[in-house]
């Protein structure tokens, strides 16, 4: 993770088996700093029930993040699902998508 002077942490997971939201609680507590202005990378979250992303999508949108980007081992229902509830703040790449975070 790094922070985005102004915007807060831009939190990147590879295969986030140890549960997205758990990274990015962790990623505050070390850097002390509440503010969540994207969470990208892979959730590991492809073969989840639809019960089980629907609490996780909400519990990401409780972090408030600006922009959430799921890729590769996301999966595409929990894509669905974060489109579902956080429409204006989700991100879906494809190969080749560039992504700046800047001040």
């Amino acid at each position: 993770c790094f922070n985005v002077k102004g915007k807060g942490l831009v939190v990147i997971s590879s295969c986030g088996h140890v549960g997205i939201v758990n990274s990015v609680r962790q990623a505050q507590e070390v850097s002390g700093i509440e503010r969540v202005h994207a969470i990208v990378g892979g959730f590991h979250l492809g073969p989840a029930p639809k019960d089980y992303l629907t609490q996780v999508v909400a519990e990401i949108k409780k972090l408030q993040p600006d922009v959430v980007v799921p890729m590769h081992c996301s999966g595409l229902n929990f894509a669905l699902e974060a489109q579902a509830q956080m429409p204006e703040n989700v991100i879906v790449p494809t190969t080749g998508s560039r992504l700046v975070f800047s001040a």
